[in-house]
């Protein structure tokens, strides 16, 4: 994994302001990634009743958990973040998965 750049001095409201905004469009071209991801998975996968794989999420979360401890961030925050990430990308390739099926 690519660690990020050290964030600049933030000496005001404004600096730290730019650096989320900065960050939030990182993460939105990040997230657009793993939907294309999402899209190939539905594409890729011929039985509709492998789309939900509970082993998979769990290995998903156990790793989430362990990337935010070693990042010193709140690992059950982002559990839960990762929790409704998981969820909405599985709705999203059952969604995907039917469409291509029509």
């Amino acid at each position: 994994m690519n660690d990020p750049e050290p964030l600049p001095p933030m000496e005001t409201m404004t600096d730290v302001r730019e650096q989320v905004d900065r960050i939030d469009g990182e993460l939105i071209a990040l997230m657009a990634q793993r939907f294309a991801c999402m899209d190939a998975a539905a594409r890729i996968k011929q039985d509709r009743n492998v789309v939900r794989d509970e082993v998979r999420k769990a290995a998903v979360l156990q790793n989430v958990k362990t990337l935010a401890e070693e990042a010193g961030v709140p690992v059950p925050t982002m559990a839960a973040i990762w929790e409704m990430l998981v969820e909405t990308s599985i709705s999203y390739e059952l969604q995907k998965w039917d469409q291509l099926r029509k």
